[in-house]
């Protein structure tokens, strides 16, 4: 039997990472049903629960290291696992995670990584020394693999793919419907802009005001739509706006899976998003979107299909953004066939995926 440990940002109410988790168990099921999964979680009980797998505490080090023991393939990913500005343990931790499973003799494998920033040199050398030792890496971007390269990986082992929730299948319309029914923001004949940001990156009274300017502008003639794509964190936007602005404008607070943000993006006309996910979501629901910058692996993802980020977080222009939402309704079709066209391409590359991961799971099968 197949015994697999899949390490990542599981268990943090991420719909995103929920979205990885989800696409990769189902791939595993569809090669293999026998598979023995189990994931590394924040939230053991709960991930047991959503995805049907077997889970473990990622922070209980006897726990994980007897997990990754009894496996025969241990998976890290997808993701932004391997990055140094976000947090300076993150990278410490996946890297850990990978060297038990090398030191363990297992067979190691990255899948659709989003390498980087690595700022510190010496994590640039982490990473060089432990990724030359794993068996494949796949990344989600062309400026993964370049930056792999810069550091010194061998190159021989790395496939350029893209993020797994590509391979993620559209949802019942139905589901976002009733939400937005729950929270009386179904009736209306206007345009569903939904916006899908970083609370935190809101804090300042300077950025809240060109936020709630933007809001306000979107609203003089659609319907506007705040979606968490990290429950918690992004819901606390509801206590900084709810009380500043009109009926046009909505807010879901609720924890919601990610077949359900699936189906509530497939209910909008067009997304705004500083969150990666919301981008990826959109195209997967072939909704046309706008990107807003706040990271290197947005402006990765938006380059790979052939966009840009209308502004950053730091030079954030409402002005820019609300001309772009108009050149984007006054030719909507041509929009919607660009989308179309993109995710087309994109989901073929994940092929690269489906052929690591039908390898690793039929030779160990046989």
């Amino acid at each position: 039997m197949n015994k697999i440990v899949i390490s990542g940002f599981y268990g943090f109410h991420n719909i995103g990472d929920e979205a990885i988790l989800r696409t990769l168990t189902t791939q595993f099921r569809a090669i293999d049903p026998a598979v023995q999964i189990t994931v590394l979680s924040n939230h053991p009980e709960e991930t047991r629960q959503k995805f049907n797998v077997r889970a473990v505490d990622r922070s209980n080090a006897f726990r994980v290291f007897a997990e990754i023991m009894k496996c025969n393939i241990l998976i890290s990913g997808g993701g932004s696992l391997l990055q140094d500005v976000t947090s300076a343990r993150s990278i410490h931790y996946y890297l850990s995670i990978i060297r038990a499973g090398l030191l363990f003799r297992k067979r190691v494998v990255l899948l659709s990584h989003g390498v980087g920033p690595l700022i510190r040199p010496k994590n640039r050398r982490r990473v060089r020394n432990v990724l030359n030792r794993v068996e494949v890496i796949t990344v989600r971007d062309v400026k993964s693999a370049e930056l792999l390269e810069s550091i010194g990986v061998n190159m021989k082992r790395v496939s350029v793919t893209t993020d797994p929730v590509m391979g993620m299948p559209m949802a019942d319309p139905a589901l976002g419907k009733a939400i937005l029914q729950k929270i009386g923001a179904w009736e209306t004949s206007r345009k569903r802009v939904a916006i899908a940001i970083r609370q935190k990156d809101f804090r300042s009274d300077e950025k809240r005001a060109k936020l709630l300017a933007l809001t306000e502008a979107l609203a003089v003639a659609h319907e506007v739509y705040y979606l968490p794509f990290y429950y918690k964190n992004d819901t606390k936007i509801y206590d900084d706006l709810h009380n500043l602005v009109g009926e046009h404008v909505h807010f879901v607070v609720e924890k919601y899976q990610s077949q359900e943000f699936m189906s509530l993006v497939q209910n909008m006309d067009l997304l705004i998003g500083a969150r990666l996910h919301s981008l990826i979501f959109a195209l997967v629901a072939e909704v046309p979107f706008i990107g807003i910058s706040y990271d290197p692996k947005i402006d990765n993802f938006l380059e790979t299909i052939s966009q840009n980020a209308v502004c950053s977080i730091e030079a954030f222009k409402p002005e820019a953004i609300l001309s772009h939402v108009e050149s984007i309704f006054e030719d909507y079709d041509e929009a919607c066939q660009m989308v179309k066209d993109e995710k087309a391409t994109l989901k073929a590359r994940l092929t690269i995926n489906e052929t690591v991961l039908n390898q690793l799971l039929r030779s160990e099968g046989q």
